[in-house]
């Protein structure tokens, strides 16, 4: 949704010549995706990580692209726009890996059956390596 209240899908059917609102949503998206990665930052600085383990995206977005390819499939080079989804899904991981390792989840008190399963429950996921880049490209 943008911030007149229109929304548009995430899904198809798209085809080349009628696919604006498909971009707009995928262009969304992404600003949500910097978005997040903005507050995660602040959350790491408020947490007194040191600047160089903040949370940072592998893969630059700005506006309709991420590492320079552009996200849109108007007009765009199939292998480009691969890539655009290709660094957009990598930047998703990153976005998770540092959810699941920050945030303590509870599970619904009806499903926990004894104190060892709740106490498995909130185990977190380490810190990601420091070179992301690294990382992302050997998965």
């Amino acid at each position: 949704m943008d911030s007149s209240g229109n929304t548009y899908e995430l899904f198809g059917p798209v085809n080349l010549f009628w696919s604006t609102r498909y971009d707009k949503a995928m262009t969304l998206f992404l600003t949500c995706l910097k978005e997040f990665s903005e507050f995660a930052k602040a959350k790491d600085i408020e947490n007194n990580i040191s600047p160089e383990k903040c949370f940072k995206l592998p893969y630059k977005i700005e506006n309709d692209k991420v590492e320079n390819y552009s996200i849109t499939q108007s007009f765009n080079k199939q292998e480009n726009w691969t890539k655009a989804l290709k660094y957009t899904l990598c930047n998703l991981k990153w976005a998770l890996y540092w959810f699941v390792g920050n945030i303590n989840f509870q599970p619904l008190k009806a499903s926990i059956s004894s104190q060892a399963e709740a106490s498995g429950a909130g185990l977190q996921y380490r810190k990601r390596p420091t070179d992301s880049k690294l990382h992302s490209s050997n998965t």
